[in-house]
């Protein structure tokens, strides 16, 4: 037996016990299903919006200063776009142990874990853009937007 499949017993049996928040063995119902669908739409939108409020806030606050580092803004760019990337396996992998383990706590994992990478690559270009005055900082919030929209919850997942 190896250290991953203790890892995998152990969380399953972390999961066989009890809701986290509740007293009651964990069921998935349809109504269950329904306010996690519900709330992760909802917080797919707050990010979305909030994506929408750096470009503002990227246009209209000064930044510290006016410095060009190409080195340093390619280097973000590819760990932004590796944040993207990476939220799609992620997403993938958590759902599938998810539905194995018939997890609510995990199904938001699944669909929020993805959402927040997608954020920190905008958060990221945004950071470039109040720091060093990187005028181009609108291709990180794009990449961001692309990876929301990928990763829009479904009522299928």
């Amino acid at each position: 037996m190896g250290v991953k499949s203790t890892m995998s017993q152990n969380v399953a049996r972390l999961y066989e016990q009890k809701d986290m928040l509740s007293s009651r063995p964990m069921r998935i119902d349809r109504a269950a299903e329904d306010r996690v669908y519900r709330t992760s739409r909802i917080v797919w939108l707050a990010f979305t919006i909030a994506i929408v409020l750096y470009f503002l806030l990227g246009l209209y606050v000064k930044p510290v200063a006016i410095v060009t580092n190409t080195v340093m803004e390619r280097a973000l760019i590819a760990v932004s776009t590796a944040y993207v990337l990476i939220s799609l396996p992620i997403k993938r992998w958590s759902m599938t142990q998810a539905g194995q383990l018939e997890s609510l706590l995990l199904k938001r994992f699944a669909l929020f874990v993805p959402m927040v990478a997608c954020e920190a690559a905008a958060l990221t270009g945004l950071a470039l853009r109040l720091v060093t005055g990187y005028r181009y900082f609108y291709i990180f919030l794009l990449l961001a937007l692309a990876g929301m929209l990928i990763n829009y919850p479904k009522r299928a997942e």
